[in-house]
């Protein structure tokens, strides 16, 4: 075992896992952090396992959503399309806006829906959250839980939830850097879920601004993928050398976990 150093102010905690084994590891990756956007990849994996079991589409829009009035041009919006970040929700909503929202649909509600591209929104997974959580017949959380976290031996972890109690499936996932690890490496093994929704999913769909490939609830990096938070919240898988890198911190430039990753991170991996 290589016992790292994090270098750069601003890393909590990080890790390599090659082969199913960690190989190295900074102090504290036991301790909880703020996921982030790595909510968004959980929320994919949920509703991969629900096409899979019948109860959900990719086509299925989100007019059939109890409070969805049928005349908003959202109810025509599908699933596959608030995956994919295609919307057509063009405006950043949901993001720290939504500690002083008391209506989270309606303020999806209360946008328009200009050209349907790529755009970075934290409101299409939180749509598509509602779409798993109405066809699990459940409250997600505990459908997360029961399917995936429990069985990969992740049992401390708290989630985020709308005023009304339903699941945010776009940001709001605590846990600690082992265990986030533990679920990109059932990511990178795929032996939990179906191996049609992995394919789909972390094959590129879209294209942001800044040339990177979007999947569905992963971002894709040729053949690696990533389950990626706003501050540097990373966990990166590479299928061919069967190892992934996990870094949880807190930084203001996205570019200095990715320094990190490359010097420290990457060179452990044989």
């Amino acid at each position: 075992m290589k016992e790292l150093q994090t270098v750069i102010p601003g890393i909590h905690a990080a890790l390599v896992m090659q082969d199913g084994e960690i190989i190295a590891q900074t102090v504290g990756i036991d301790e909880m952090h703020p996921q982030y956007s790595v909510t968004k990849s959980l929320t994919s994996l949920a509703v991969g396992m629900l096409i899979d079991a019948g109860k959900l589409r990719l086509d299925t829009k989100l007019g059939t959503l109890p409070d969805m009035p049928q005349t908003a041009p959202l109810a025509e919006v599908t699933l596959e399309a608030l995956l994919t970040m295609q919307s057509g929700l063009d405006r950043g909503l949901l993001f720290e806006d939504r500690y002083q929202c008391d209506h989270f649909l309606g303020a999806c509600l209360a946008q328009t829906l200009g050209a349907p591209e790529f755009y970075y929104n934290n409101a299409n997974t939180y749509l598509a959250g509602l779409l798993a959580e109405q066809a699990a017949d459940e409250p997600l959380a505990e459908f997360l839980g029961r399917e995936i976290l429990h069985p990969l031996g992740i049992r401390e972890y708290s989630f985020e939830y709308d005023e009304k109690g339903r699941f945010f499936g776009a940001s709001g996932l605590h846990m600690s850097t082992r265990d986030l690890a533990k679920l990109g490496q059932s990511v990178l093994e795929g032996k939990m879920y179906p191996a049609a929704w992995m394919e789909n999913a972390l094959r590129p769909h879209a294209r942001s601004n800044d040339g990177r490939d979007y999947g569905m609830g992963f971002w894709v990096y040729g053949e690696a993928f990533c389950l990626s938070g706003k501050w540097g919240q990373n966990c990166i898988g590479f299928p061919s050398k069967h190892a992934l890198v996990a870094v949880n911190s807190h930084l203001p430039q996205p570019g200095d976990a990715r320094t990190y990753i490359c010097e420290v991170l990457l060179p452990c991996i044989r």
